[in-house]
């Protein structure tokens, strides 16, 4: 059972751990991935939900929390998460970097969060 301080982060959620990147459309799908990456429970992890705001999960106390110094990603930022996330098959494909700025924030978003629930 994941604790929200204050509110909840609005799903679905992009987590990093240690260079592992797990999506989760819910508390539910999230607690499944969290059983399948190595947690240290000493450590915070950084967490986006698809308002692009920014949040901090601490493993220690299995809370949720938007008390973060990163607020807010760019699309950069999630596109080189997702590229450089150490659990990337060999065969899968990177996401494009190209014209940015004709993509918006919320379908790149989207479409990192569909591709790793696919794999």
């Amino acid at each position: 059972m994941i604790t929200y301080f204050f509110r909840k982060p609005k799903y679905p959620v992009l987590c990093s751990i240690d260079g592992f990147v797990i999506a989760a459309r819910s508390e539910k799908t999230f607690l499944k991935q969290l059983l399948l990456t190595n947690v240290d429970p000493e450590k915070s992890y950084n967490l986006v939900d698809s308002f692009n705001e920014g949040w901090l999960f601490t493993p220690k106390l299995m809370m949720i929390s938007p008390f973060t110094c990163k607020k807010s990603w760019t699309k950069k930022e999630m596109i080189a998460l997702y590229n450089g996330r150490k659990n990337r098959e060999d065969d899968s494909a990177l996401y494009s970097e190209k014209s940015l700025s004709s993509k918006r924030l919320d379908k790149i978003f989207q479409d990192i969060v569909a591709l790793l629930l696919k794999t």
